[in-house]
């Protein structure tokens, strides 16, 4: 890297985010477009199929993914710019958190289900599912649409003859 890049780097990101970090909020706006859509139509459908115990279920259930999610994707914001081995780190130590977190969760209800009789185990399932796809599906249209510049180079068209002389 030549000083004046350098310079021009250091102004730009004292001007504004880098791009990896509108990248990587452009994949947290997205997929929570997606997972807040997803709720919403399971809280409608299990309010309307079970009533209170079902509405409780569907928001326990997209509830868990939207944690799971919005904590994943802001720990990828907040570590955008980091080097390749610490955003791993980081990421492994943020999917570790997250799973021991709802692991606890789980094992906390499993031994307190007498406590809980009206969740409906289906809402909360169905819920999950579907907020995870409808997070994901987003996402992944959102990231089809990112522009990386290591995808995508500029056009160089095939020489044409006499371009040697």
């Amino acid at each position: 890297m030549t000083t004046a890049s350098h310079e021009h780097a250091q102004t730009e990101r004292a001007s504004g985010p880098s791009i990896h970090v509108i990248r990587a909020r452009k994949l947290l706006y997205g997929g929570l477009v997606g997972g807040l859509g997803a709720t919403v139509l399971c809280l409608v459908i299990f309010t309307i199929v079970g009533g209170l115990e079902g509405l409780i279920s569907a928001a326990l259930g997209a509830g868990m993914v939207l944690f799971f999610y919005i904590v994943g994707q802001l720990v990828m914001v907040k570590f955008a710019d980091a080097g390749a081995r610490t955003l791993m780190v980081v990421s492994m130590a943020s999917y570790t958190g997250r799973v021991v977190a709802l692991g606890l969760l789980l094992l906390a209800y499993a031994k307190n289900r007498e406590d809980w009789p009206s969740l409906l185990p289906m809402a909360v399932f169905v819920s999950t599912i579907a907020v995870v796809a409808g997070w994901l599906a987003v996402e992944v249209y959102v990231f089809s649409r990112l522009r990386i510049d290591v995808y995508d180079t500029p056009y160089e068209g095939p020489p044409t003859p006499g371009d040697d002389q």
